[in-house]
């Protein structure tokens, strides 16, 4: 599976002779069982690909790459239901390939200076990665949902003190044995907490959810420890002992879809605030390559379906939405782009800011698709509040 530093790896590469290939493969519903439209897909890309390389004097530096990619396009077959990303130069001596989820718009291949890394980074942004807990007083179990994928890491069972047949003169062990079973709950509940502490200090799941009857909510949340309770997505109403992992990872998803659009209806709802009140907020391709250029972005906010033309310089890394032929910065030889939204993924992952993709939002795609959550404003740096 591919991680964050792996995407972070290739957004740091360069080819100064445009030899880096990019291929995303979706596996689509085949016509037939042959699969035939797949590897004629593949093949037209690899034959576009060349042609426009030859226009521009690069043919042979990426074709070992490109005959390799049409050749495997015959073993691809649906891929098992995964899509498939191909990062590649022969010249640098890379080849890194990926399977990842079936999430990418289509079939498609690039041959540039850099690594097209907007459908990945897309496709990481939908990745989910919990660990759900289901836990009553007397069980608990733990499990890792990637996806759509759901597996059970771990179970353990409180074996609470089983009362005696009486309840002793006018009931008074009644309360002694209560208690006592009330103080080994208590225990259980903190083992709980701990294996969950560890396992987030393990590293590899972002969120927490919780499965548990009503009653005990309140006391196992009270238990968590203060990094579990900063992941925590919310808790969910289950039986710990009997339910299946296909109603498990139903409900979990179903939380944290509602979870993920809820933060990013907010996310979109503080930027527009701030930008508005002239404060850590900025709203369209021209004001947002502004940012990203003075470093003062945070967070980038970027439309699912963001597309624009623009160019930009290797030279210097400064990007215009302007169709010009020199760098209004160095001077140097644009680069025209056909989705200048590449160039600015690839600037976001390599100077690590946070990515967030938003679809469906009919607010967000009217101030343009894209937006920032600024760290500071530069125009607003003066020395009294450098100062302070």
């Amino acid at each position: 599976m591919i991680t964050r530093d792996d995407i972070r790896e290739l957004a740091n590469f360069h080819s100064p002779e445009t030899c880096a290939v990019t291929f995303y493969y979706q596996p689509t519903t085949p016509l037939n069982k042959s699969h035939r439209e797949e590897s004629i897909l593949v093949k037209d890309l690899v034959r576009n690909a060349m042609r426009e390389a030859e226009k521009h004097g690069r043919n042979g530096c990426a074709r070992s790459d490109l005959d390799r990619i049409q050749s495997m396009a015959e073993g691809l077959r649906g891929n098992g239901g995964k899509a498939k990303a191909i990062f590649a130069c022969s010249k640098q001596g890379l080849w890194r390939e990926f399977d990842i989820p079936a999430q990418l718009l289509k079939t498609n291949l690039f041959v540039n200076q850099r690594f097209h890394l907007k459908p990945l980074a897309a496709v990481l942004d939908g990745v989910q990665h919990a660990c759900v807990v289901l836990v009553d007083r007397t069980k608990a179990r733990v499990f890792e949902l990637v996806n759509d994928q759901i597996v059970e890491k771990q179970d353990f069972i409180n074996e609470l003190t089983r009362r005696g047949k009486s309840d002793g003169w006018h009931g008074y062990d009644a309360g002694h044995a209560e208690r006592r079973q009330t103080n080994e709950a208590l225990q259980h509940f903190k083992t709980v907490a701990d294996c969950i502490k560890r396992y987030f200090e393990r590293g590899g799941c972002d969120r927490l959810l919780i499965g548990c009857h009503d009653d005990v909510w309140s006391e196992i949340h009270g238990e968590l420890h203060s990094n579990s309770r900063q992941r925590l997505v919310g808790h969910f109403r289950i039986d710990p002992k009997v339910a299946a992992p296909d109603q498990i990872r139903q409900m979990a998803t179903e939380q944290l879809a509602q979870y993920n659009s809820r933060l990013k209806q907010e996310l979109v709802s503080e930027v527009i605030g701030e930008a508005h009140r002239n404060g850590r907020g900025a709203i369209g391709l021209r004001r947002v390559l502004r940012s990203l250029e003075a470093g003062e972005v945070q967070t980038l906010l970027l439309g699912s379906n963001f597309q624009a033309p623009g160019v930009k310089c290797y030279h210097c890394g400064h990007m215009n939405l302007h169709d010009a032929p020199g760098c209004a910065v160095c001077g140097k030889e644009n680069t025209q782009l056909e989705d200048i939204g590449d160039a600015i993924v690839g600037h976001a992952i390599r100077n690590g800011i946070d990515i967030v993709y938003i679809a469906g939002d009919e607010q967000f795609d009217q101030i343009g698709r894209i937006a920032a959550l600024l760290r500071f404003r530069a125009d607003q740096n003066t020395p009294v509040k450098a100062a302070s």
